[in-house]
């Protein structure tokens, strides 16, 4: 990476190089090793306010390289500089007198990275880097730009789906889609022109933001236009490929052409005028190619309609039969069959991985276009297409005869799954690998009925992506699970709607004064059948349900109106933490609904918190992002739990809103042990104290650990060694039992509440 960097630099313009530097010899010893690694540069050097800030604007640098302590100025002051003036331009500390925790702090400050003068060999990459990740930046900052471009693009794509699927006469779904480009899309014009079948040219059947002259001359335009594609002697074009046609009349510098193909013909063309033909993206011609796709389908369609009614037993894309005339013919084959009930037959239900992935890569059109690729490639080996169909999505079945035994079969279906999947399919003209799982049932060892035998061939399929299997066979100790699986989804559902869930609190204590500071709220099933049911057994469910959502909700309406009822006891006020799913973090209207529980009533020290784990963070989503912050501004603490086990770098760290880290409890139980994870523990309690966080150690105990936790300097720890989670009543005796619990300021509170 460092020698392609190199390489790019050489070919442009020297970097201007900003030196905070007061010493002439250490200045000259940072530019030799600037050239040493072959970056050209222009440099101008600074010791003071007003000459930082005067060459800020004048000198423009692209990289500001600054020593740490200066006679009359210092180096966080000259980094706090140019954050105000030059907040995109990288900042970098090259001195000999930076310690651990200053490079720390100025880390956090926005400095992007340190070098030591007595080690100036890592300068020229150190350079390059923070170059590269500036360069980096500013490409994010265009994309941004350019995605708030393409919104109306993606709006016209939504608004013409919809068209699509509500509009059956043709000249109205054109005009249609003309008015939501111009509307919606922001283009000034659009029109739709259709192949004329005895002119044999093309003709405007709709258009918007146009008089019958300017369509006609933007028609005749891309007309030309694809024309001398046709006779073109390079090498042919895709035919659905968009193009731009250049000087669109007196009133449009440019149009694009979008072809409409039906049956692999190209029956018309769409044509938009854009605004601005220098900033056409790519992605804007892929979005606009989709919208064409889009309407090619829906003329196919409307072409087809009366036969689509007669065929409604086949599906349209492929061509195979649907999963009823699927079951119709499979009871028939059954019956029909040569030995009757005693021959037996395979039923194979197949699904393609990963297909949205096709969809969001190449768009819809290349999805439905594979579908038809794989239901081509059937109808090669399977030639009796009577044992083929297509369900929905990716999702294909077929039925072979066993003429052996049922693990021959079994194998031989395996194979020719395998071989059909074994060559990529060519979508926009790239290869794309495709895989598939499969799930099979037999007859009439796993069913007699058809639609018996296909829902046990599909439980197979979806046993195998469960278990990240890519074949599978139909099995009654699976089903049985899956059976349990959704017996158990039907109690929580009931479980929610009658009550049935509780709230154990487990205390976290003070280090230092044993005091308890707060607790965690942790839920617990009282199933009338079986008594208190373990977390682990239920929760899973509940997050692969949604169930989570109205779950967690509950949870903090419950730890709110207990936590209120505490504070009107007059006991000791504590914050509340209760955990937060990903799935619940994610729903747009999270923040309100947390905050109406617990406004007006909380308070700097009584209040709830949100806990949330690592994984919920991996994909640094600006929304989740801007909820934390909205949450922590109006009071809220937020931990992150179990820190340790995913994946925080420091940098993400120093920029999440976050006010508390909680060690995961295996480092704890091995601290005794293992110096390793007592380092680590270390390790993660001067990171929190860098960030000025709080840190609570989970899992606590013995009184060793508790011991181990203080010479480290932990906050707060969490445990059996302290309590174990225990119902609402018995935690209020833990805080009636705390020090400095006035029982007269309790009991009058008790009054108060019951008048």
């Amino acid at each position: 990476m460092a020698e392609k960097s190199r390489s790019e630099l050489d070919r442009r313009d020297p970097i201007r190089v900003l030196l905070v530097e007061d010493v002439d010899f250490e200045a000259e010893l940072t530019c030799h090793h600037l050239r040493k690694h072959g970056i050209a540069h222009l440099v101008q050097r600074v010791e003071t306010d007003a000459a930082m800030r005067a060459a800020l604007r004048e000198f423009k640098p692209t990289i500001i390289l600054s020593d740490f302590s200066l006679p009359t100025f210092d180096g966080l002051r000259a980094l706090d500089i140019a954050r105000e003036c030059a907040p995109e331009v990288p900042f970098l500390f090259v001195s000999g007198t930076i310690g651990e925790e200053r490079a720390i702090e100025a880390l956090r400050r926005g400095a992007v990275d340190y070098v030591l003068k007595s080690n100036l060999t890592r300068l020229g990459s150190a350079v390059l880097r923070a170059l590269q990740d500036a360069e980096a930046r500013t490409v994010r900052r265009r994309q941004e730009q350019q995605i708030n471009r393409l919104t109306g693009v993606l709006r016209m794509l939504s608004g013409i789906n919809g068209a699509v699927v509500r509009i059956r006469d043709r000249t109205e779904l054109l005009l249609e889609a003309c008015r939501l480009g111009v509307t919606v899309g922001g283009y000034p014009t659009a029109l739709v022109a259709l192949r004329q079948p005895k002119a044999q040219r093309l003709e405007p059947v709709a258009h918007q933001g146009a008089d019958p002259l300017l369509a006609h001359t933007l028609c005749e335009l891309l007309e030309g236009r694809m024309a001398q594609d046709r006779h073109s002697r390079d090498k042919p074009r895709d035919p659905a490929a968009p193009f731009i046609c250049q000087d669109a009349g007196a009133t449009h510098a440019a149009v694009i052409g979008l072809p409409l193909i039906v049956d692999k013909t190209v029956v018309g063309v769409l044509g938009v005028c854009p605004r601005d033909h220098s900033a056409i993206a790519e992605e804007e011609l892929v979005m606009l190619r989709e919208v064409a796709a889009n309407l090619s389908f829906a003329l196919q369609y409307l072409r087809q309609d009366s036969k689509v009614r007669l065929l409604s037993y086949f599906d349209v894309l492929t061509g195979l039969a649907k999963r009823s005339l699927f079951c119709e013919r499979l009871g028939r084959r059954f019956r029909e069959s040569t030995g009757g009930l005693g021959s037996s037959h395979a039923i194979a239900v197949l699904d393609i991985q990963n297909l949205s992935a096709v969809n969001d890569a190449f768009g819809r059109h290349s999805g439905d276009q594979l579908l038809q690729l794989l239901a081509d490639r059937l109808k090669r080996r399977f030639t009796d297409t009577e044992l083929l169909a297509h369900f929905a999505g990716g999702t294909f079945a077929l039925v072979q005869p066993v003429e052996r035994s049922a693990a021959a079969a079994l194998d031989a279906l395996n194979r020719h799954v395998d071989q059909l999947f074994a060559e990529p399919f060519s979508l926009q003209g790239k290869d794309v690998p495709v895989a598939a799982r499969s799930g099979i049932a037999f007859y009439p060892e796993d069913g007699n009925d058809p639609e018996t035998l296909v829902n046990r061939a599909e439980a197979s399929l979806r046993s195998t992506k469960e278990s990240g299997q890519r074949r599978g066979h139909y099995s009654a100790e699976q089903h049985a699970e899956a059976l349990a699986r959704v017996a158990l989804e039907r109690k929580l559902r009931v479980a929610l709607e009658r009550q049935q869930f509780e709230l154990y609190y487990q205390p976290k204590m003070s280090v230092k004064t044993r005091r308890i500071e707060g607790a965690e709220a942790l839920i617990r099933w009282n199933d009338p059948d079986s008594g208190l049911v373990s977390p682990a057994r239920f929760l899973p469910i509940l997050e692969e349900t949604g169930l989570i959502v109205d779950v967690g909700e509950w949870v903090i309406e419950r730890a709110a109106l207990e936590c209120r009822q505490w504070q009107r006891q007059g006991l000791p006020p504590l914050r509340i933490a209760v955990n937060i799913a990903p799935l619940q973090l994610r729903q747009p209207d999270f923040v309100g609904r947390f905050l109406k529980h617990v406004h007006p009533w909380a308070t700097a020290n009584c209040g709830l918190d949100a806990e949330i784990t690592e994984g919920a963070l991996v994909d640094d989503s600006s929304a989740v992002i801007n909820k934390l912050k909205m949450l922590r501004a109006a009071g809220v603490n937020i931990a992150i739990d179990d820190f340790g086990t995913g994946y925080s770098s420091l940098s993400r760290l120093a920029h999440l809103p976050i006010d508390t880290l909680k060690i995961d409890r295996s480092f704890i139980s091995e601290m005794s042990a293992d110096a390793r994870s007592k380092r680590l523990v270390s390790i993660i309690v001067s990171i929190a104290r860098a960030f000025d966080l709080v840190v609570v150690a989970e899992g606590v105990e013995s009184q060793e650990q508790l011991d181990t936790l203080w010479q480290l300097g932990c906050d707060q720890s969490q445990g059996y060694l302290h309590s174990k989670p225990v119902p609402a009543q018995q935690f209020a005796t833990l805080l009636r039992a705390s020090p400095g619990y006035n029982s007269q300021a309790g009991d009058s509170a008790d009054h108060a509440a019951a008048d």
